[in-house]
């Protein structure tokens, strides 16, 4: 699972319907050289959505609601969101009007041949299967997940155990961007050390087996 963040506006929250309204993502490059490209959502949006299968979260892990509608435009993709009545969420919503939080972000899988990887090192996403997204308090750099860089990780471990090599300079250029864009951006917390130490020691081991052949590699 991969999470990307765009901030939205406090005016785009009704009260009174428990409604809250905003771009879930948009289709600009982010901090780490991911595009977005339009058209990406559009299967999640004609079939997930209209089953239930797209959930509204609080911090990627509480269910807050559901989508009433879901379209993409000239700026990326536009969803509004019904909020339960519940406690919570009312809480929830007095936060957001505060700006306390302040951004929404989702959570969503890559799709086999659905990317790539341009000549400056960009990933450019076409499709992705949306299963949820979240407001957020701090909002991650697009990518700089935990989720995500271990994934890489792992791939680049099981490669080198079977006597491989990752040979694309660019998933490796990513992989550093995204750890780097991780301990930048993250609020310092006991669960987050927690985390995050595991996998940069995951990732030392990664680097240390990578050996000679990191030599070669020319980063644009």
């Amino acid at each position: 699972m991969e999470y990307k963040s765009i901030e939205f506006k406090a005016e785009e929250i009704d009260v009174s319907k428990m409604e809250v309204s905003g771009y879930i993502s948009t289709w600009d490059e982010d901090l780490v050289g991911d595009i977005i490209h339009p058209g990406a959502f559009k299967k999640s949006i004609s079939e997930a959505f209209p089953r239930g299968k797209v959930k509204a979260l609080w911090e990627h892990s509480l269910p807050m609601g559901m989508p009433l509608h879901m379209a993409e435009d000239s700026k990326g993709t536009f969803a509004v969101t019904k909020l339960s009545n519940t406690v919570e969420n009312v809480a929830r919503i007095e936060y957001m009007k505060d700006g306390v939080v302040d951004s929404q972000s989702i959570g969503f899988n890559l799709v086999k041949g659905k990317y790539d990887f341009d000549e400056h090192g960009r990933r450019n996403i076409y499709e992705v299967k949306l299963s949820e997204y979240s407001a957020v308090m701090f909002p991650a750099n697009p990518n700089a997940t935990l989720d995500n860089i271990k994934s890489l990780t792992t791939q680049f471990l099981v490669e080198q155990s079977k006597g491989l090599h990752i040979t694309d300079s660019n998933e490796l250029k990513y992989l550093f961007d995204s750890l780097k864009a991780l301990i930048q951006t993250d609020e310092p917390s006991i669960d987050t050390h927690n985390e995050v130490k595991p996998l940069i020691d995951e990732c030392t081991v990664a680097l240390k087996s990578l050996g000679d052949f990191a030599k070669t590699i020319k980063f644009k």
